[in-house]
Protein backbone atom coordinates (compact mmCIF):
# COMPACT_ATOMS: atom_id res chain seq x y z
CA UNK A 1 0.00 0.00 0.00
CA UNK A 2 2.81 2.85 0.70
CA UNK A 3 4.48 1.25 -2.14
CA UNK A 4 1.59 2.49 -4.25
CA UNK A 5 1.23 5.62 -2.78
CA UNK A 6 4.69 6.80 -3.08
CA UNK A 7 5.01 5.79 -6.65
CA UNK A 8 1.74 7.67 -7.30
CA UNK A 9 3.74 10.61 -5.57
CA UNK A 10 6.59 10.56 -7.79
CA UNK A 11 4.83 10.34 -10.52
CA UNK A 12 3.22 13.63 -9.50
CA UNK A 13 6.31 15.29 -8.81
CA UNK A 14 7.72 14.35 -12.01
CA UNK A 15 4.85 15.92 -14.14
CA UNK A 16 4.92 18.74 -12.15
CA UNK A 17 8.42 19.39 -12.72
CA UNK A 18 8.07 18.52 -16.25
CA UNK A 19 5.53 20.89 -16.90
CA UNK A 20 7.46 23.54 -15.17
CA UNK A 21 10.22 23.30 -17.44
CA UNK A 22 8.08 23.67 -20.35
CA UNK A 23 5.99 26.38 -19.21
CA UNK A 24 9.25 28.07 -18.55
CA UNK A 25 10.99 27.17 -21.81
CA UNK A 26 8.06 29.00 -23.73
CA UNK A 27 7.29 31.74 -21.72
CA UNK A 28 10.34 33.02 -20.38
CA UNK A 29 13.27 31.97 -22.47
CA UNK A 30 13.12 35.02 -25.19
CA UNK A 31 13.47 34.55 -28.63
CA UNK A 32 13.53 30.53 -28.92
CA UNK A 33 9.89 30.80 -30.65
CA UNK A 34 9.97 33.81 -32.14
CA UNK A 35 9.07 34.41 -35.92
CA UNK A 36 12.16 35.00 -38.09
CA UNK A 37 12.68 39.21 -38.46
CA UNK A 38 12.13 41.18 -41.90
CA UNK A 39 15.72 40.52 -43.03
CA UNK A 40 15.09 36.86 -42.66
CA UNK A 41 11.85 36.66 -44.41
CA UNK A 42 13.13 39.45 -46.89
CA UNK A 43 16.18 36.98 -47.74
CA UNK A 44 13.85 34.34 -48.33
CA UNK A 45 11.78 36.11 -50.83
CA UNK A 46 12.27 35.26 -54.68
CA UNK A 47 10.89 37.93 -57.43
CA UNK A 48 9.24 36.61 -60.51
CA UNK A 49 10.16 38.56 -64.19
CA UNK A 50 7.27 40.38 -64.84
CA UNK A 51 4.78 38.39 -67.06
CA UNK A 52 2.76 39.69 -69.87
CA UNK A 53 0.14 36.98 -71.23
CA UNK A 54 -2.89 36.03 -73.03
CA UNK A 55 -5.66 34.92 -70.46
CA UNK A 56 -7.75 31.64 -71.18
CA UNK A 57 -10.86 33.02 -73.17
CA UNK A 58 -10.04 36.51 -74.05
CA UNK A 59 -7.89 39.46 -72.71
CA UNK A 60 -4.13 40.15 -72.03
CA UNK A 61 -2.50 40.23 -68.17
CA UNK A 62 0.58 41.82 -67.12
CA UNK A 63 1.91 40.44 -63.72
CA UNK A 64 4.84 40.45 -61.74
CA UNK A 65 4.89 38.02 -58.72
CA UNK A 66 7.11 38.09 -54.94
CA UNK A 67 7.20 34.08 -53.49
CA UNK A 68 7.69 33.74 -50.08
CA UNK A 69 9.86 30.92 -49.13
CA UNK A 70 10.36 29.12 -46.07
CA UNK A 71 14.52 28.93 -46.50
CA UNK A 72 17.11 30.23 -48.24
CA UNK A 73 17.76 26.79 -49.66
CA UNK A 74 14.05 27.38 -51.15
CA UNK A 75 15.25 30.44 -53.17
CA UNK A 76 18.04 28.74 -54.46
CA UNK A 77 16.16 25.93 -55.72
CA UNK A 78 13.74 28.56 -57.59
CA UNK A 79 16.45 30.47 -58.62
CA UNK A 80 17.76 27.40 -60.91
CA UNK A 81 14.51 26.52 -61.91
CA UNK A 82 13.21 30.05 -63.16
CA UNK A 83 12.19 28.69 -66.53
CA UNK A 84 10.07 26.08 -64.69
CA UNK A 85 8.83 29.01 -62.44
CA UNK A 86 7.58 31.24 -64.94
CA UNK A 87 6.02 28.39 -67.23
CA UNK A 88 4.38 27.27 -64.12
CA UNK A 89 3.01 31.12 -63.47
CA UNK A 90 1.99 31.40 -67.54
CA UNK A 91 0.01 28.24 -67.36
CA UNK A 92 -1.86 29.19 -64.41
CA UNK A 93 -2.41 32.52 -66.24
CA UNK A 94 -3.41 30.68 -69.45
CA UNK A 95 -6.03 28.58 -67.51
CA UNK A 96 -7.85 32.00 -65.62
CA UNK A 97 -10.29 34.09 -67.31
CA UNK A 98 -10.51 38.05 -66.76
CA UNK A 99 -13.75 37.42 -65.05
CA UNK A 100 -12.31 34.82 -62.72
CA UNK A 101 -9.23 36.94 -61.64
CA UNK A 102 -11.54 39.96 -61.51
CA UNK A 103 -14.50 38.67 -59.41
CA UNK A 104 -14.18 38.33 -56.13
CA UNK A 105 -11.41 36.55 -54.24
CA UNK A 106 -10.07 36.17 -57.65
CA UNK A 107 -6.76 37.59 -56.77
CA UNK A 108 -6.74 34.87 -53.86
CA UNK A 109 -7.82 32.27 -56.28
CA UNK A 110 -4.61 33.17 -58.78
CA UNK A 111 -2.54 33.39 -55.64
CA UNK A 112 -3.03 29.83 -54.32
CA UNK A 113 -3.06 28.54 -58.33
CA UNK A 114 0.81 30.25 -58.55
CA UNK A 115 1.66 28.69 -55.01
CA UNK A 116 -0.05 24.98 -55.42
CA UNK A 117 1.52 25.38 -59.37
CA UNK A 118 5.08 26.11 -58.21
CA UNK A 119 5.14 23.70 -55.06
CA UNK A 120 4.54 20.70 -56.83
CA UNK A 121 8.07 20.84 -58.71
CA UNK A 122 10.04 22.23 -55.65
CA UNK A 123 12.05 19.41 -53.47
CA UNK A 124 14.21 21.56 -51.42
CA UNK A 125 10.63 22.97 -49.07
CA UNK A 126 7.28 24.94 -49.98
CA UNK A 127 6.44 28.38 -51.09
CA UNK A 128 4.54 29.99 -47.90
CA UNK A 129 2.82 33.05 -49.85
CA UNK A 130 2.19 34.46 -53.00
CA UNK A 131 2.46 37.98 -53.24
CA UNK A 132 1.52 40.59 -56.26
CA UNK A 133 3.37 42.80 -56.79
CA UNK A 134 1.80 44.48 -59.97
CA UNK A 135 -0.91 42.97 -62.55
CA UNK A 136 -2.79 44.83 -65.02
CA UNK A 137 -6.16 42.65 -66.47
CA UNK A 138 -7.23 43.88 -69.81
Amino acid sequence: MTFKRSLIIILVIALLLIGSASYYEFVFVPGLHAPPSAATLESWQYPVDKITTNLQQQGVIQAQFTLQAGSTAVVTELGQRNAQVDDAVIGVLHGLSSAQIMAPGGRELLKAKVKQAINAFLTTGKIRTVYIDSMIVQ
